[in-house]
C-alpha cells in the first residue's frame, strides 16, 4: 500500500487529525502545498506529526477571526487533510513543509484545545475520482480550456501550450482549484462538492468568466482614445 492509501486508511480508523486553520487557504485533496511554519503551538504540532503519522488537516477560520486569533476561533467544518511528503528543520525549531492532499473532512468536535486543536473528524468521499470512461470527456474538456486560456493570455503568438493528459483528473481538477486566485467562498464551495466531475464542471464555468474578463479587458484596451473622430 503506498503512503497516501496508508495513511488514509489509518485516519479513517482513527477519526482524528490536527487541525491547522489559516484565514485565506482552502485545501484539497491530491494537491500540493507548501508550509512555512514559525508559530510556536504550529511548530509543536508539525513535530509531533513527525513523530507520528505526518497528518495535519488545513481548515478555513470563519469571518471575525481575527478577534480572537491567540484562542481557537469558529472554523468552517469543512477541511482537509494532508500528509507531510517532506520537511525541512530550520533554526529556532521553524519547519517548511510539503503536505499532500489526502481527504475531504468534516470537522465534528475538538477531542484537544490546547496547545492546538485536534479534530474528531469523518472522512468525506469523493465520487468519480478515478479515470475512467465516465470522466474522459470532462477531463478533455477541463486540459483543453485551459490550454486555450493560457494561449490567450501568453499571447497568440505564443507557442501552443499543451497540459499534461497523465496528470490523474482529480488531481488537475483539485490543483487547479487549489491554484487560481478567486474568492475564498468559491474556492470553499469547490471545496463542498462530493463529485469530482460537478466540480470540475463547476470550475470550467469559472475559468469561462475568467476568459471573458479577459476579452473584456483586451476588448477595452484596443478601443480607440482621445477625441471622437466621425
Amino acid at each position: 500500500m503506498d503512503p497516501q492509501a496508508s495513511a488514509l486508511a489509518r485516519l479513517k480508523l482513527r477519526g482524528t487529525v490536527p487541525i491547522f486553520p489559516l484565514p485565506d487557504l482552502v485545501f484539497f485533496p491530491h494537491a500540493a502545498l507548501p508550509l512555512h511554519i514559525f508559530e510556536p503551538r504550529y511548530r509543536l504540532m508539525v513535530a509531533d506529526a513527525l513523530r507520528g503519522d505526518r497528518m495535519i488537516a488545513m481548515a478555513l477560520f470563519r469571518p471575525g477571526w481575527e478577534r480572537g486569533y491567540d484562542g481557537n476561533p469558529d472554523l468552517f467544518p469543512l477541511a482537509c487533510a494532508g500528509l507531510i511528503e517532506e520537511e525541512v528543520r530550520l533554526p529556532g525549531g521553524r519547519f517548511n513543509i510539503r503536505l499532500r492532499g489526502l481527504a475531504r473532512v468534516e470537522i465534528r468536535s475538538f477531542v484537544q484545545e490546547s496547545p492546538y486543536r485536534i479534530g474528531a473528524v469523518r472522512v468525506l468521499e469523493d465520487r468519480n475520482e478515478q479515470d475512467g470512461p465516465l470522466v474522459q470527456e470532462e477531463k478533455r474538456r477541463l486540459l483543453s480550456f485551459c490550454a486555450g486560456l493560457l494561449q490567450e493570455v501568453s499571447g497568440r503568438s505564443a507557442q501552443p501550450f499543451s497540459p499534461d493528459s497523465e496528470v490523474p483528473f482529480a488531481a488537475a481538477v483539485n490543483t487547479l482549484c487549489q491554484s487560481l486566485v478567486m474568492k475564498t467562498t468559491t474556492k470553499m464551495q469547490l471545496l463542498g462538492m462530493d463529485d469530482v466531475v460537478e466540480r470540475c464542471r463547476a470550475l470550467v464555468t469559472v475559468l469561462e468568466e475568467r476568459w471573458r474578463e479577459i476579452a473584456f479587458i483586451e476588448a477595452d484596451g484596443d478601443a480607440p482614445s482621445g477625441p471622437d473622430v466621425h
